[in-house]
C-alpha cells in the first residue's frame, strides 16, 4: 500500500514538473513568435534573393520553424530591399510557433529569450541580428535595407550621447560637450521671450521660413518667420531657417527656393538653409505618387539654387525621408539633418545635426519645442 502511494505521489510529481516545463516554453514561444516569424522570412527573402551574406545559427534555426511556409508571393523585393506588411507577418505566426515548440532548446532560442529578458524590443534584436541592413517599420511595413556603401557613415559613439535632466540631450567626448544646444520653432510655438531663450543656454534656433500647402500647393510665409528672426538676433542667438517642401516639380522646386531667398535679404545666417522633406499621412497630400527620383530632383533644384544666392543648403528628414524618398548617393555632398528621438540613435549615415525630441522644454516657450544638438561648427553663409 506505502509503495503504491510512493509511486502515485512520484507520478503526480512528474506529472507536475512536465506540465511547469510545458508552461515554460509555450511562454518562451510566445514571446518570441513575432521574433522568428520575422526572422523567417528574411531567410527566406534571402535564399531568393541569393544573399550571400548568411547568418548560419539564424538561418539554420529559421528554416527549421518555415517548413509549413507555402506563399513566397507574399514577400515583395525592390531595388535590393526586403520589403513586407504586418499583415504578411502575422500569418506566419501560427506555423512559426509550432515549428519552434519542436526546436524548445536551439541555442538561438535561447539567446533570443535572454535578449528579451534584457528588455529588448523586436527591432533591437533584428537590427541585432541583421547588421549589414538598415531595418525600418513605415505604416505597417517592414524594411530591410541593404547598407549603401558608398554613402559616408557617421563616427558617432553610442555611449557617447547622454541624457541629461529635463529631457536635454548632450554628445560627449571625454566628458566634455562637443555639441552645440539648439531649437527649431515655427508659428506653433508663439509668442517666445527671446531673451529668456538665450538665458537656458540655447546656443542656435532654426526657424521656419514658410510652407507649401500639402493640399492646395499655396506657399505660404510662417506668420511668426520674420518676429522669430528678429527675436533672436536681437538676443545673439545664431540662426538658420527651413522650408516645408511640397514641390510637384523642379520648377515648383525653384519657386520654393526662390521664395526664401527674397524673405532672408535683410538677414544674416549662420546656420544653413535646410530643405524640410516629409512624408505627409494624408490622402490629399499633393506629393504622394512621387518617385524617389522625382522627389530627389526637386531637391537638387531647391539645394543648388540657395547655393548659388550665397547661403549653405542642407536638407531636414528622418529615416523615411532619407531611406525610402530620396536617394541620398545623388545628395551626398549636402549636410543632413536627422531627425531620431530614441537614444541609442540608429541611423548608420553621416549627418550634422541631430532632433532628438520633439517634446523639449525652454524657458520663455510656453508647451514643447523641438530639440537639437549640433556637432558641426556653422560660421555663417556661403
Amino acid at each position: 500500500m506505502e509503495n503504491r502511494e510512493n509511486k502515485v505521489l512520484k507520478n503526480s510529481r512528474n506529472s507536475r514538473a512536465r506540465l511547469r516545463k510545458q508552461v515554460r516554453i509555450f511562454a518562451v514561444i510566445a514571446s518570441l513568435s513575432v521574433i522568428i516569424t520575422f526572422v523567417t522570412i528574411l531567410v527566406s527573402v534571402g535564399i531568393c534573393l541569393h544573399y550571400k551574406k548568411q547568418y548560419n545559427e539564424v538561418e539554420a534555426f529559421a528554416e527549421q520553424a518555415a517548413q509549413g511556409k507555402e506563399d513566397e508571393e507574399a514577400v515583395e523585393a525592390v531595388s535590393g530591399e526586403i520589403v513586407y506588411t504586418q499583415e504578411e507577418v502575422d500569418s506566419m505566426v501560427t506555423a512559426a510557433v509550432t515549428n519552434a515548440i519542436d526546436n524548445a532548446d536551439s541555442e538561438v532560442l535561447q539567446i533570443l529569450q535572454g535578449r528579451l529578458e534584457n528588455g529588448d524590443g523586436t527591432m533591437a534584436i533584428l537590427r541585432d541580428l541583421y547588421p549589414e541592413h538598415v531595418v525600418m517599420l513605415d505604416s505597417g511595413q517592414y524594411y530591410f535595407l541593404p547598407m549603401q556603401e558608398d554613402l559616408a557613415f557617421n563616427t558617432y559613439a553610442e555611449d557617447n550621447f547622454i541624457a541629461e535632466e529635463g529631457g536635454l540631450v548632450t554628445y560627449q567626448e571625454n566628458g566634455e560637450t562637443i555639441t552645440k544646444k539648439g531649437i527649431d520653432v515655427s508659428k506653433y510655438q508663439g509668442e517666445i521671450d527671446w531673451e529668456a531663450v538665450k538665458n537656458d543656454g540655447v546656443d542656435y534656433a532654426i526657424i521656419r521660413a514658410g510652407i507649401r500647402g500639402y493640399s492646395e500647393g499655396g506657399i505660404l510665409e510662417d506668420e511668426f518667420f520674420r518676429q522669430n528672426m528678429e527675436g533672436a538676433i536681437a538676443n545673439n542667438i545664431p540662426v538658420g531657417v527651413y522650408f516645408f517642401t511640397q514641390a510637384l516639380n523642379e520648377e515648383e522646386a525653384l519657386e520654393e527656393a526662390n521664395f526664401v531667398i527674397g524673405l532672408l535679404q535683410d538677414y544674416s545666417l549662420t546656420y544653413p538653409v535646410y530643405l524640410d522633406v516629409e512624408d505627409v499621412k494624408k490622402d490629399n497630400c499633393r506629393t504622394n505618387n512621387l518617385t524617389v527620383e522625382e522627389r530627389t530632383n526637386n531637391a537638387k533644384v531647391f539645394l543648388e539654387a540657395i547655393e548659388a544666392a550665397g547661403y549653405h543648403p542642407a536638407i531636414y528628414g528622418n529615416m523615411k525621408t532619407f531611406l525610402l524618398m530620396l536617394d541620398l548617393s545623388a545628395l551626398e555632398q549636402y549636410d543632413k539633418w536627422f531627425a531620431g528621438y530614441t537614444l541609442p540613435i540608429y541611423y548608420p549615415y553621416e549627418y550634422k545635426m541631430l532632433q532628438y525630441s520633439e517634446k523639449g522644454r525652454v524657458a520663455g516657450i510656453t508647451g514643447h519645442v523641438d530639440v537639437n544638438i549640433c556637432f558641426k561648427e556653422y560660421d555663417g553663409q556661403e
